[in-house]
C-alpha cells in the first residue's frame, strides 16, 4: 500500500559508504582538523610527524576547549558545536569524518565532565556501527588527534601543512617550526567590510588573472568563486576581488568536500557588494580608463565616477600579418584628434604613407576605441567613415577601396595620379577630405589578396623604388598560413618576398629587370663557391645552360 505520508531520513546503510564520501587528501584532512581547532577557540595548533617502528603518524594538537561529548565525533551530521557556532559557520558535523577509513586515536578534554578521555577508532570501524571504547586520559585541555599516515601523504605533508596554515587565523607549527602566515587581503589596494566579510580589491595584470584562482577565504580554506571583475580599456588596470569570510552564515560551502561555494541568495548579494566595492576602489584612485558601459553601471549602483581619462593612442596602419601589429603606445590628448576605426591592411598601408606626407585631417589620427563612446570628450571627436583611392590612368578614371575592385581592363603598374579620399563625420555632419598618394593596392576578384592577383598601382614621378613598393606590398598583403601542414613562417615569408619583388620589379622596371633581380636572388647566397682566383660566366637560355670557368684577370682582381 502506498503510504499517506513520508519524511526525509538517512538510511542506516549510509554508514557503510562513509569512506567513499570522505576519501580526502592530506591537505583536505589538515584543513578540516584546523577548522575544528579554530571553532574550539584554539590559540595554537601543533602538527607533528611521528616516526615509529611500525608506521608513520600525523599528530594534530590544539589548545581549544576540547570535545565535550565523544559520541559527536562518530555521529555523521552531528556537530556538537554551540548554537552560535552553528548559526555562524554551519559546521555540519563532518570534520572528524575527513579521517574516515584511517586508524585514528583521539584524545580530548571534556569541560562539562572536567576530565580527559581517549578513543581508538580502527580503520575498519568507520563503516560499521561497532562500539568504540572510551577511556579516561590525563590530557588537561584541548584535543589531540593521531592518524596513521598512508605513504602518499609523506611526500606532500610539509607542503600541505604550509598551504593550510598560510591564511589560517591561528598560529601553526610543524615539527616545532612556526609556519608562515599572511593576511588574505595583504596586497589589496582597497578593503571594505560587508555583512561579516572583508572585501579586498586588487590591481593585477590581465594576463595574471584566472577565474579558477581562489577568491574566497573561509578561515584559511581558500576556494574559487565567480566574482565580478573589471578591465580598463587599452592597457589599463585589471581589478579583481578577494573576499575574507569572517562571520557570514549566508555564504556556505558545498559539503562534504567544501571546495566550492553554494550558489544561493547570499552569494548573489555578495557579488553585488563586490561590484560596488570595485567601483568605489576605482573612484578612490581618482582616474580611470573604464568603458562607458562600466561607467554607467557604476552610476546606476550609486558610485559616481569622473569620465575616463581623455587620451587615445596614435594610429598606425595594421599589417596583414596580425603578429606584426601593436599599439603605438604614444598617447594623444589633442582635442583635434581624429578617430580611425579598424581598416584592412590593403587600404591602411598605402593610406598611411599618403597621410604621413600630406595629412588632410587637420589633427592627429588615433585608434578609435568605441568602448569609450558615450563620454563627452570622445563623442566630440571627428571620425573617419570611409577611405578610398581615386586613380587616373590615361583615359581611365576609377576608384578602389576595401570592397571595390579595379576595372578588369586597368593595367597594374604605373598610373598618372592617385588621390586618397576620406569621409569624416563630425558634429552630425559629413566632410570630404583628400590628398595625393603614391601607391594603392586593390583587392582581387576573390579577395584572397595573393601575390599574383592583388592589384598594384604606383604614381609616375613618385620617389618610391620598386623595392619600396614591394615592402609596402608585403605589409599590406602577406599573412602566413597557420595550417599544420604549411611551411614554416620564415619559409612562407621569404617565398612571398621573392615573388612580390619579382612581380613588382617587372611591373615598374620591365621584364629584364625582374629577371635580373630573380637571378641575383637565386645566386646571391652562393658566391662562396667561386674560388678567389676564378671567374664564372653562366649563359642560360630556354634550351641550354652553359658555364665557363676561367682564371681571374689581373684587372678584375684589382
Amino acid at each position: 500500500m502506498i503510504p499517506a505520508m513520508i519524511a526525509t531520513a538517512v538510511a542506516p546503510e549510509t554508514i557503510t559508504k562513509v569512506t567513499r564520501l570522505f576519501n580526502n587528501t592530506a591537505y583536505d584532512v589538515i584543513c578540516e582538523l584546523f577548522q575544528n581547532a579554530r571553532r574550539a577557540g584554539a590559540t595554537i595548533v601543533a602538527v607533528t610527524v611521528i616516526t615509529a617502528s611500525d608506521a608513520t603518524y600525523l599528530q594534530v594538537v590544539d589548545d581549544g576547549h576540547g570535545i565535550a561529548d565523544p559520541a559527536s565525533i562518530v555521529t555523521l551530521g552531528r556537530s556538537g558545536w554551540s548554537d552560535d557556532t552553528r548559526r555562524a559557520e554551519d559546521p555540519a558535523g563532518m570534520g572528524v569524518f575527513s579521517l574516515a577509513g584511517r586508524d585514528v586515536i583521539i584524545r580530548s578534554y571534556s569541560r562539562p565532565d572536567r576530565q580527559g578521555w581517549m578513543a581508538h577508532i580502527p580503520a575498519s570501524a568507520w563503516e560499521t556501527s561497532r562500539p568504540i571504547a572510551i577511556s579516561s586520559d590525563p590530557i588537561p585541555y584541548g584535543t589531540s588527534l593521531t592518524v596513521r599516515m598512508p605513504e602518499q601523504w609523506l611526500t606532500t605533508i610539509e607542503r600541505d601543512v604550509a598551504t593550510a596554515a598560510r591564511y589560517f587565523p591561528v598560529p601553526v607549527t610543524f615539527n616545532g617550526e612556526p609556519q608562515e602566515q599572511h593576511d588574505w587581503l595583504a596586497d589589496a589596494v582597497h578593503v571594505e567590510t560587508w555583512k561579516g566579510t572583508r572585501i579586498g580589491i586588487r590591481r593585477v595584470p590581465a594576463s595574471h588573472y584566472s577565474s579558477r584562482d581562489a577568491a574566497l577565504n573561509f578561515h584559511g580554506v581558500t576556494i574559487p568563486c565567480r566574482l565580478p571583475h573589471l578591465t580598463e580599456v587599452d592597457r589599463g588596470d585589471h581589478w579583481i576581488a578577494r573576499v575574507d569570510i569572517v562571520n557570514a552564515p549566508d555564504i556556505q560551502l558545498v559539503l562534504p568536500a567544501r571546495k566550492e561555494v553554494v550558489e544561493n541568495e547570499g552569494v548573489s548579494d555578495l557579488r553585488t557588494a563586490v561590484q560596488c566595492t570595485l567601483y568605489r576602489a576605482i573612484a578612490a584612485k581618482g582616474t580611470h580608463r573604464l568603458s562607458f558601459e562600466n561607467w554607467t553601471e557604476a552610476r546606476d549602483l550609486g558610485v559616481l565616477l569622473s569620465e575616463a581619462e581623455p587620451y587615445l593612442f596614435t594610429w598606425a596602419a595594421p599589417a596583414a600579418d596580425q603578429y606584426r601589429n601593436y599599439e603605438t603606445g604614444v598617447r594623444t590628448t589633442d582635442p583635434a584628434m581624429v578617430l580611425m576605426p579598424d581598416q584592412e591592411a590593403l587600404v591602411a598601408i598605402p593610406a598611411e604613407r599618403a597621410i604621413t606626407k600630406h595629412n588632410p585631417f587637420g589633427g592627429p589620427l588615433v585608434d578609435a576605441n568605441d568602448a569609450l563612446k558615450g563620454y563627452s570628450w570622445y563623442d566630440k571627436l571627428a571620425r573617419v567613415e570611409t577611405l578610398e583611392f581615386a586613380i587616373i590612368q590615361g583615359e581611365r578614371q576609377f576608384t578602389i577601396s576595401e570592397g571595390v575592385e579595379a576595372p578588369a581592363d586597368a593595367d597594374d603598374g604605373w598610373v598618372d595620379a592617385i588621390t586618397l579620399h576620406a569621409t569624416l563625420s563630425h558634429a552630425g555632419a559629413f566632410v570630404e577630405v583628400a590628398c595625393d598618394a603614391d601607391v594603392a593596392f586593390g583587392p582581387d576578384q576573390f579577395s584572397c589578396n595573393s601575390v599574383d592577383e592583388t592589384r598594384v598601382f604606383v604614381r609616375r614621378g613618385s620617389d618610391l623604388s620598386a623595392m619600396d613598393v614591394a615592402d609596402l606590398f608585403e605589409s599590406a598583403v602577406f599573412s602566413a598560413n597557420e595550417d599544420s601542414a604549411a611551411d614554416s613562417y620564415d619559409t612562407q615569408q621569404e617565398r612571398f618576398q621573392r615573388d612580390a619583388a619579382e612581380r613588382i620589379i617587372g611591373l615598374l622596371e620591365g621584364g629584364d629587370a625582374a629577371l635580373d633581380n630573380r637571378l641575383r636572388d637565386l645566386l646571391s647566397g652562393h658566391y662562396y663557391l667561386v674560388p678567389e682566383d676564378r671567374t664564372v660566366t653562366i649563359t642560360v637560355t630556354r634550351k641550354n645552360l652553359a658555364i665557363a670557368i676561367a682564371p681571374l684577370a689581373p684587372a678584375d682582381a684589382a
